[in-house]
């Protein structure tokens, strides 16, 4: 048995147009990831809101849930960061059990992808602890 995740993923564009198929596309790119098994996935019609972002006074927005099994809990981190859904929940196996090689492949998963971003100007490395400061 796998990971089992429950995702929700929001699309929010300035238009209508711009969000059309926008989501059911990114469910299909996910569909054809090795190690992860899209189990079911339902998109709401997308509806117009108020203040969906700064800089953008009104526009639309779009959900959709997915419930889908990785393989591993490194396909599982690698979707979520690959992926971004909005929210994720890990909805099973109740226990959970990895050898160190599966957890240190998991960690460096994050550790790369975190580098990948300060090396485009998007995040940084933590020089200070903010939680040691409460």
């Amino acid at each position: 048995m796998g990971i089992e995740l429950w995702m929700v993923f929001e699309a929010v564009a300035e238009s209508r147009k711009d969000l059309e198929n926008s989501l059911d596309d990114h469910i299909e790119k996910m569909k054809t990831e090795k190690e992860l098994e899209i189990k079911e996935y339902e998109v709401e019609e997308s509806e117009e809101v108020e203040d969906p972002h700064p800089g953008l006074d009104k526009g639309f927005s779009q959900v959709a849930e997915v419930r889908a099994e990785a393989d591993n809990y490194t396909r599982a981190v690698k979707t979520v960061i690959n992926y971004g859904p909005t929210y994720v929940q890990v909805e099973g196996p109740d226990m959970y059990e990895m050898d160190l090689p599966d957890a240190q492949k998991s960690l460096q998963e994050v550790a790369t992808m975190m580098h990948q971003y300060a090396q485009m100007g998007l995040g940084g490395v933590l020089v200070s602890n903010p939680e040691a400061e409460d």
